[in-house]
């Protein structure tokens, strides 16, 4: 089979830019609202880090200590277990604590879901848990602490305020915050993170969708088309009316992979030979034979004689029958 000398060269569809795609439709949320949130919502959970220095102060345990001859303060066990557990307390808490200002500030500000959010939600969950609520929780018996060090004899013990000893509880809340805004932000399907659960490209900043219905689109059951183009607009990867299919064939054309009008097909078997699969014609008789008496329900006739029997088990031949003399 010969393939033709020349073929249509082949033309996909038209080169798109690529930065269309960061392009959105409609006016652009204004960069001074974007920076009044983020401030604002950075400076509401700074100061809802007090809140969190409280709770922790107050579930925190205290630790043991003892004043010296010297004037010196020493806790009373060589290996205390109050440091380590006021650590765990303030990385759970500030894990909550993350989790919560971060779910509540995405479902509140549903119109300024972005970059700059990302950035107040960090910052503020940063400040609180790196100095807001450290201060707050050891500022708990702090007063009377120092009294009592300025006061007490030798010899005698104190309850210390808890203090949080490591720098890696403090940035707990901030990594919180940062994994569930991107993860939230991931699981959304609109562009603008403005309404959560709608088709793509829907929110308060564009003047139309650009996947909603159009005229005359409609699903069977007369609502309109969830996938149609708006006001008439055709597909964008449908082809021109004055244009024909890229992957069609030309009028004047056959099919490059069709075998010529004056050569039969290379995969057809020649006039003169048979197929080599085949039944050979002495076997279609009895196949017929066969099968047309059993589509009639007559049994096919047994041998006179029996086929000889295979052996036992046990590799010994089958004693035959004996006939009577």
């Amino acid at each position: 089979m010969a393939y033709p000398s020349e073929q249509q060269p082949f033309e996909g569809p038209a080169p798109t830019d690529w930065r269309q795609w960061f392009r959105l439709q409609g006016r652009p949320r204004p960069l001074q609202r974007s920076y009044s949130v983020a401030f604002g919502v950075a400076a509401v959970i700074a100061v809802l880090g007090a809140l969190l220095g409280l709770l922790w102060g107050w579930l925190a345990p205290t630790i043991p200590v003892v004043k010296l001859a010297d004037g010196s303060i020493v806790v009373t066990d060589p290996s205390p277990e109050q440091y380590i557990a006021a650590d765990g307390w303030f990385t759970l808490l500030g894990l909550g604590f993350g989790l919560i200002v971060t779910i509540g500030s995405w479902l509140v500000l549903r119109r300024d879901r972005g970059p700059f959010l990302l950035l107040g939600i960090v910052g503020g969950t940063f400040v609180a848990g790196r100095w807001v609520a450290p201060a707050v929780g050891e500022l708990l018996g702090r007063d009377a602490y120092l009294d009592w060090t300025a006061a007490a004899a030798q010899g005698a013990t104190y309850l210390a305020p808890p203090e949080v000893q490591s720098l890696g509880p403090k940035l707990v809340p901030a990594f919180i915050a940062a994994i569930v805004v991107t993860l939230l932000a991931g699981w959304s399907n609109d562009p603008d993170l403005d309404h959560p659960g709608a088709h793509p490209g829907y929110g308060p900043n564009h003047d139309y969708p650009p996947y909603g219905p159009g005229p005359g689109d409609q699903a069977p059951g007369g609502e309109p088309a969830p996938y149609a183009m708006p006001g008439g607009h055709p597909s964008p990867y449908a082809v021109p009316g004055d244009q024909s299919s890229p992957y069609a064939v030309p009028g004047d054309q056959s099919s490059p992979y069709a075998a010529p009008g004056d050569q039969p097909s290379p995969y057809a078997v020649p006039g003169d030979q048979s197929s080599p699969y085949a039944v050979p014609a002495d076997q279609t008789s009895s196949l017929t034979q066969s099968s047309g008496t059993a589509g009639n329900g007559v049994a096919p006739e047994r041998p006179d004689t029996e086929p000889a029997q295979p052996p036992a088990a046990s590799g010994r031949p089958r004693e035959e029958p004996r006939q009577p003399s």
